[in-house]
């Protein structure tokens, strides 16, 4: 959709640089109008997908977060050993 609509918005720039306003008004409104319907189809469907993906992360987040809540003293365990075992790995890097 995005390609389509950027194809739009360039066919409508290219009929914008070429017509003579004083001559083809109703043209140019025409097309005005179609780009305008045109990025609020854009901004709707943007819109959607952007709920989409934050349903998605919290249908992905939720459970972790809920192990996390309901054991946090192993949860802290767990992420002590993999950062002591990153720092190791990054310290035996540098030498």
């Amino acid at each position: 959709m995005k390609i389509q609509t950027a194809e739009a918005l360039e066919q409508a720039a290219r009929k914008l640089r070429t017509a003579d306003i004083a001559t083809h008004g109703d043209e140019v409104k025409h097309v005005l109008h179609d780009v305008e319907t045109r990025i609020h189809q854009f901004k709707e469907e943007a819109g959607v997908k952007y709920q989409e993906m934050e349903a998605e992360y919290h249908r992905k987040v939720e459970p972790v977060e809920t192990i996390i809540s309901d054991h946090p003293i192993p949860a802290v365990m767990v992420a002590l050993g993999v950062g002591f075992l990153f720092g190791m790995l990054i310290s035996k890097s540098h030498d």
